[in-house]
């Protein structure tokens, strides 16, 4: 593939490599995933002002913005017979709509009038060129888990709750008092729901002062589904300082695609929580964390003990 130009874009899944031969796009890549920028012309050089960057640059504003009615682009696929095949067939997948490997490979064995099998597919799968815009995280294993995602499995997960749910996360640089209001009741909702051990009246004690934490907190990702806040996760360094899902939502995959982003994307690695909330205990043990120590009050010296977890190095 004879490439020539490249720029970045800052998506919310993270940094991406877009790269052209200056009429098509020819790359697109996550910072880091596999076999990124393959096949990248060593004499390749940044320049930001192509139309077809900006076109690129348009489409994928529109597509993480939860758009589903997406143009085409002008593409340039370089690979073997094979793999070009199988990409083709990846661009037919339409948004919002899954395959396994085992039935992409059997349209493919169709077109080419052969059996082929579904690691073959899988290993073309997983060189596709053009992230995103050709749809390699639509591809599902035989029982419809999520596998074999070059990008991370993370991030393949992300993709297909914004096409198949409406759901977004980003992270909120401005905060409007809008928002703000949203989150709070969000965080009432879900305290109300969920912390039963806490005594009369704490919530009541506890709500005015919550607008403020928000708009305090140094990250915020904010969790909606088409375009409405239902959760956020706060964080300062790498400690999470909140994580709240509003009651309609749990259950749902939301916390998980929060803490994944802040873990995988922002350095995330610690988190406290309250040790009565059995369920959210059980939640981070399911991402990963463990007990590093335990306090027997709140850091108000309420008597709500607290368990203080990291992420395991084995996570």
């Amino acid at each position: 593939m004879s490439v020539l130009h490249t720029t970045a874009y800052d998506s919310p899944l993270g940094e991406m490599l877009l790269a052209s031969d200056g009429t098509a796009l020819t790359g697109l890549w996550f910072a880091g995933q596999r076999h990124a920028a393959a096949g990248l012309s060593p004499d390749a050089t940044p320049r930001d002002d192509l139309p077809v960057f900006d076109a690129a640059r348009a489409w994928l504003r529109s597509y993480f913005s939860g758009e589903k009615n997406l143009g085409p682009l002008t593409l340039r696929l370089t690979g073997t017979p094979f793999q070009t095949c199988v990409w083709d067939a990846l661009c037919k997948v339409p948004y919002g709509q899954t395959v396994t490997y085992g039935e992409l490979a059997a349209r493919v064995g169709q077109r080419l009038g052969r059996v082929t099998s579904a690691r073959a597919v899988g290993s073309a799968v997983g060189r596709n060129p053009v992230s995103v815009i050709v749809g390699c995280h639509r591809v599902l294993g035989s029982r419809g888990e999520l596998t074999g995602y070059a990008g991370g499995v993370w991030r393949k997960r992300a993709l297909l709750a914004l096409e198949l749910e409406g759901l977004s996360i980003e992270e909120a640089r401005e905060r409007p008092a809008t928002l703000v209001s949203a989150l709070a009741d969000a965080w009432e909702r879900s305290v109300r729901a969920t912390h039963d051990f806490l005594l009369p009246g704490e919530v009541e004690r506890m709500r005015p002062t919550v607008p403020g934490v928000i708009g305090r907190v140094p990250r915020l990702l904010v969790a909606r589904r088409e375009g409405v806040p239902i959760g956020f996760l706060g964080m300062d360094g790498d400690f999470v300082e909140m994580l709240f899902v509003g009651p309609g939502e749990r259950g749902r995959g939301v916390g998980r695609l929060l803490m994944e982003r802040a873990t995988e994307l922002l350095g995330a690695r610690e988190v406290s929580v309250n040790e009565q909330n059995r369920q959210a205990v059980g939640f981070y043990e399911r991402m990963g964390f463990v007990v590093l120590r335990r306090t027997p009050t709140d850091e108000d010296g309420r008597p709500y003990p607290l368990l203080y977890m990291g992420l395991s190095p084995d996570a």
